[in-house]
């Protein structure tokens, strides 16, 4: 559920109502909190000095033809999943005044474009997952207890909310495949998954102290697949030891992290299924992109094209099939799926 080469892409929707408390009656959880790169960016970099911005046209053409600075033609995987829950979208953290954060209380978005869990993974200035939970704890300990009346009501708020994390992707792309060989012979793959996941759980243990339990991880999938060359399979094979080693390494994590319930994404895997047979999905093109570059025409058809741009993000039609399957079916996440994630005690 991660873009391939957010390097190289570098206000709200009018009225949302996200001011509010979720409808119990209507929503599966309380909020959806969200962490990652340009997969699930709401906008966040358009308030950084980086040229990872998609605040034009044609970009959110599908969006009520608003380019909020989602690197998508519509929704991200983010946006969908909040669909599915029942909740607004979650609106980017730097573009909601401080003075109004506190109303906010059904999910927040912090991801950035080109960053990633590393400190030292970025292309411009962008929110590193470091920074982007700093400003969640500022969110539960400044903003939340304004809007509950009482530190169980917001701890119960927190425990029952969904966190998720769609991020991995710029930390290869970024960082480890541009180091030379000799470089790289310090940290092999399997080497440097391990210490890309110790990062990444060190984070996830920060958000369990501020009060989170259930979440969605998401990160790399075979980003030697994108419109630029279909595929690289040696990118994919260096990028694989992280795929194959996220569901255990969550498992032990949960061990450890008494009342937590984590799920991860096997996007690497399942974008097998896709590609070998993307008819059965709906998909017509997966080896190009709706829209190739800038100034050129936007593909006819957005429902018959997996990738949306050059630089290997999704269309939402393609962002809908990972997330209908993750949220209710068995092939995508795992041990449950995001269903059975938000309605286990």
């Amino acid at each position: 559920m991660t873009s391939f080469n957010v390097f190289w892409v570098f206000s709200l929707i009018a009225y949302q109502p996200f001011f509010a408390k979720a409808d119990s009656a209507k929503s599966l959880v309380p909020a959806l909190y969200v962490f990652g790169d340009s997969s699930v960016d709401a906008g966040n970099n358009n308030y950084l000095n980086t040229p990872a911005k998609v605040n034009k046209s044609p970009y959110g053409i599908d969006l009520n033809n608003n380019a909020t600075g989602r690197f998508s033609n519509g929704k991200t995987f983010a946006d969908l999943y909040a669909v599915k829950l029942g909740l607004p979208l979650p609106p980017p953290y730097l573009g909601v005044s401080e003075s109004t954060r506190y109303q906010v209380a059904t999910g927040i978005n912090y991801a950035s474009g080109a960053c990633g869990i590393l400190d030292d993974t970025r292309a411009g200035e962008c929110l590193t997952l470091g920074k982007q939970i700093e400003y969640f704890n500022s969110t539960v300990t400044n903003d939340l207890p304004k809007h509950f009346q009482s530190k169980e009501e917001l701890r119960h708020h927190l425990s029952k909310s969904l966190y998720m994390i769609s991020m991995g992707s710029n930390d290869y792309v970024l960082n480890y495949l541009p180091k030379t060989k000799a470089q790289k012979e310090n940290k092999t793959p399997v080497q440097f998954a391990d210490y890309l996941l110790e990062h990444l759980a060190s984070k996830i243990k920060i958000l369990y102290d501020l009060g989170a339990r259930k979440f969605l991880i998401g990160l790399v999938g075979q980003i030697g697949c994108s419109p630029f060359k279909f595929c690289i399979e040696d990118v994919n094979q260096i990028v694989k030891p992280c795929s194959d080693k996220l569901p255990s390494k969550l498992q032990e994590l949960q061990k450890q992290l008494s009342g937590s319930l984590l799920v991860s994404t096997d996007a690497y895997n399942f974008f097998n299924e896709i590609k070998n047979a993307p008819e059965k999905f709906g998909l017509k093109v997966i080896d190009k992109a709706c829209y190739p570059k800038e100034g050129a025409p936007v593909c006819g058809n957005r429902k018959e094209y997996y990738f949306w741009d050059s630089f290997g993000h999704t269309t939402e039609f393609a962002s809908e099939i990972y997330v209908d399957e993750c949220f209710s079916g068995s092939k995508l996440c795992s041990p449950i799926n995001v269903e059975q994630l938000v309605r286990a005690p």
